[in-house]
């Protein structure tokens, strides 16, 4: 069973950070606020079937990088943890905090995965490939011919500045 880091590229309308996520074979595991309001009660983790995931985020690139020797069954228990300890969205971190927290906790000991500086989506997918972690790499993004010119256009630009294999892989016709 493999284990994947999401990194799906922005958030509404083509801009903001994005969001970090972690699978696990065919279980997502995503931190965020999961009543669907910002910073109310009952945040922390979700789970959710892989499909079932990518299906709700057509609107944005998802970057789906698979990890050498990553412990399913260790990204599996910090997840358990964390929600038995109640972590909560900011209170106990940001999506992509969390998501390398789970990295490092099934990565060997004598790797650590820790972002440089403050942990954003960027710099998860970054330090994954600094470590030399990837051991492939696969790029989605259905709902792309959906979108206004001026959305897509952005969201092309992050891609070509920040990730830019990704954009060199992916198709662009509309």
């Amino acid at each position: 069973m493999d284990v994947r880091i999401l990194t799906l590229v922005t958030n509404f309308n083509g801009t903001g950070p994005g969001h970090s996520a972690v699978a696990v074979g065919e279980m997502v595991f995503t931190f965020e606020d999961a009543t669907n309001g910002w910073l109310q009660s009952g945040s922390g983790w979700k789970k959710v079937k892989y499909e079932t995931y990518l299906g709700g985020n057509k609107h944005r690139p998802v970057l789906a990088q698979t990890i050498r020797g990553a412990s399913p069954d260790s990204v599996t228990k910090y997840v358990d943890r964390s929600i038995a300890n109640d972590d909560d969205y900011l209170g106990s971190g940001v999506c992509s905090q969390q998501v390398a927290k789970a990295i490092n906790y099934s990565l060997p000991h004598d790797i650590d995965f820790d972002p440089k500086g403050f942990d954003t989506p960027f710099g998860v997918y970054h330090c994954a490939r600094r470590l030399k972690v990837v051991i492939g790499e696969e790029y989605t993004w259905p709902g792309r011919a959906s979108l206004t010119v001026g959305v897509w256009a952005s969201i092309v630009n992050k891609l070509k500045v920040d990730y830019p294999d990704a954009h060199k892989s992916m198709d662009f016709s509309r």
